[in-house]
């Protein structure tokens, strides 16, 4: 299964980190801290679930918002902020589209 996974660089302001992580993940904070002391990725989200990614951009705009230096990966590729965007987008035109033809297809019978 494809995977978007999020680093956070270690710095200063690591508390403020650790609050939003816990406040919206199931992690404990000696886990986040963990994996945070390890450069390891904090969070991982299925590519192809517009709900999780919907949820990592959600998470993301919180930790730049406090000051983090966030790195996205798409599998080991790091990746913008903007291709996030655009995969998100990109999920939602199809979804619009979906529902269109469904749409068109329910009025034809």
């Amino acid at each position: 299964m494809a995977k978007m996974n999020i680093q956070i660089e270690k710095d200063t302001n690591e508390v403020k980190y650790i609050s939003i992580l816990r406040k919206n993940t199931n992690k404990s904070i000696s886990e986040i801290k963990e994996l945070l002391n390890n450069n390891h990725f904090i969070l991982s989200y299925n590519l192809l679930e517009i709900d999780e990614l919907l949820e990592m951009k959600k998470i993301v705009s919180l930790l730049l918002e406090a000051g983090a230096k966030v790195h996205i990966f798409e599998e080991n590729r790091e990746v913008s902020i903007e291709f996030l965007d655009n995969l998100i987008e990109s999920h939602l035109d199809t979804e619009r589209y979906l529902e269109k033809v469904d749409e068109q297809m329910f009025n034809e019978d």
